[in-house]
């Protein structure tokens, strides 16, 4: 046996610890991106402060023109701004050796974060959604039977008694709860749950194998699956929706929206709230050391690393702020329906085409609009929201699925419950409104929304 050496060549991709630090930031959430700031601070003496950015010149033209115009925002927040001005004024007058600076930043950061319920999120997106306004008493009698993991605990047929309504009406009013934020509340079953959540799988081949998943999921509970890779996206799938608005010792985080829909002449612009997103300052006393003759050598090297470290930081969150209103602006101009008809006038939209048109990488739009809020005319609605999948009418429109589950449940509820329509002939029918929907798929539609079979609701 012999040994030899060998040498071969291969490139390799190594991601400078900036850029880490500004991909993690950018799927950070609000409160994450806070604890992190704080962090930060702990560990960096030479960061002096992070103030609210109220006052600065981001603030685009056509907001200035339409506070002119109107003398009334879209958006009055005259109590907040006031509490952040007044923040702003204490964070001005500090410096860096102020004892109590860390206590006072951290105390402005909990002071930001409002407290919301699982309900109160839920009843709150009720104008945004494609529940009809007579149904928000009903619709809000069965958010109030979820349970803390979202799920619905209630009696349908106490609630069918005392609202007076058909169990088909709530069965089909829980199905659109479940497409709300977070999407799976409002499920009788775990496979209801997991079904509403499938649309956070963009690819349509892997999504159609987690749905069969779902479909055998006592398979999945013995271990008896070979999809492997339908397995892992399975299980990024949440069963306990409700969870993150669950009151515990640990606290909780709630939505906080970082970008809000601001009408100016031309559309809607998306600003991100600078309040909501800090800004670090290093400390004067620490610059005045780098220029004092008597600081060590030593010394200054650590100041200038520590500075350079804080640099970093502030560049990550700025590309953070700008990357995010980037994807809400394309956003924004993409679905302007949503703001006249909210989410029914949503049209088909992908990531990769928000993607491509801003020349950044897919992952990046996913890794932006996850867990990002957005204050519209219509609600708080997370940024995933928008995109959606669609079809092609026969007229050659687009239309996003919603608009065939919105006929799929109207035909149904309009069907003589003697003689229940089968899944063929819904499919003939939305063909001949122009949807090109075949019978499987009218079938998984109708899962979706929480249509039983013919045989069950056939009336006897």
């Amino acid at each position: 046996m012999t040994g030899a050496l060998s040498q071969t060549h291969s490139q390799r991709q190594i991601l400078a610890p900036q850029m880490r630090q500004g991909i993690r930031m950018l799927a950070m959430s609000l409160p994450e991106l806070r604890s992190e700031l704080i962090a930060e601070m702990a560990k960096n003496p030479v960061i002096d402060d992070i103030e609210p950015t109220l006052e600065k010149t981001t603030v685009s033209e056509c907001e200035r023109q339409l506070a002119e115009d109107e003398r009334v925002s879209d958006y009055p927040e005259d109590d907040d701004i006031r509490e952040a001005a007044y923040m702003d004024g204490i964070a001005r007058g500090k410096n860096g050796s102020d004892p109590d600076a860390m206590a006072r930043r951290e105390k402005f950061f909990e002071n930001q974060v409002r407290e919301e319920t699982l309900e109160q999120h839920l009843v709150g997106q009720l104008p945004a959604s494609d529940i009809e306004e007579a149904d928000y008493p009903l619709a809000e009698m069965l958010i109030g039977e979820l349970n803390d993991d979202g799920l619905f605990v209630g009696s349908l047929p106490d609630i069918v008694m005392v609202s007076g309504e058909p169990e088909s009406k709530v069965r089909s009013l829980l199905a659109q709860i479940r497409e709300l934020d977070p999407p799976g509340c409002g499920a009788t079953t775990l496979a209801e749950c997991l079904s509403a959540q499938l649309d956070k799988i963009d690819d349509p081949a892997l999504r159609a194998r987690v749905a069969q998943l779902i479909g055998k999921l006592e398979a999945v509970a013995a271990g008896q699956v070979e999809d492997a890779e339908a397995l892992v996206a399975l299980r990024t799938l949440d069963p306990r929706p409700g969870r993150a608005y669950r009151h515990d010792v640990r606290g909780t985080e709630y939505v906080n929206p970082e970008v809000h829909a601001v009408r100016c002449a031309d559309g809607w612009v998306a600003r991100v709230d600078a309040r909501s997103l800090p800004e670090i300052r290093i400390s004067s006393k620490y610059v005045t050391m780098l220029e004092d003759p008597e600081t060590t050598a030593e010394t200054k090297a650590y100041i200038r690393e520590r500075i350079a470290a804080a640099n970093a930081l502030v560049d990550a969150v700025a590309h953070r702020r700008d990357t995010i209103a980037a994807i809400a602006q394309e956003i924004f101009d993409r679905q302007p329906g949503f703001f006249e008809q909210g989410l029914k006038g949503l049209k088909p939209l992908t990531m990769q085409e928000v993607a491509d048109k801003l020349g950044i990488h897919y992952t990046t739009v996913s890794r932006t609009v996850n867990g990002k809020y957005a204050s519209t005319p219509k609600g708080v609605v997370e940024l995933r929201r928008f995109f959606s999948q669609g079809i092609v009418t026969d007229s050659g429109e687009a239309v996003v699925k919603d608009r065939v589950l919105d006929r799929l449940r109207a035909m149904v509820e309009a069907e003589d419950k003697a003689h229940p329509l089968s899944d063929e002939k819904l499919s003939d029918m939305l063909k001949g409104e122009g949807f090109p929907v075949a019978r499987r798929t009218v079938a998984k539609y109708r899962g979706l929304a929480g249509i039983p079979g013919t045989s069950a609701r056939r009336a006897h």
